[in-house]
């Protein structure tokens, strides 16, 4: 049995930034198409680049924060135990 003791900060925001960004511009796409069926191309166009941005820093700070509670739980109680083969 091994532990994860705790969780690289730094490696879970850049991970984070990339799928959050990955997420967002599919949720951008989909916005933007919704928005020219509506003939709204300027509301359309904003979707698509804020979307990816704002999604990704929020998803980072998220997974960030939560990987913050989890190093000081695992001080505490010691960790998530896992079977490697």
């Amino acid at each position: 049995m091994k532990k994860i003791k705790s969780l690289g900060i730094k490696s879970i925001f850049r991970i984070s930034l990339v799928l959050g960004s990955s997420a967002g511009i599919i949720g951008g796409v989909y916005l933007m198409i919704l928005s020219f069926m509506d003939r709204q191309y300027g509301e359309g166009i904003l979707y698509l680049i804020l979307g990816p941005v704002l999604y990704a820093i929020l998803v980072a700070l998220m997974n960030v924060l939560m990987a913050w509670i989890y190093n000081k739980a695992a001080e505490r109680l010691g960790g998530i135990e896992i079977d490697l083969e």
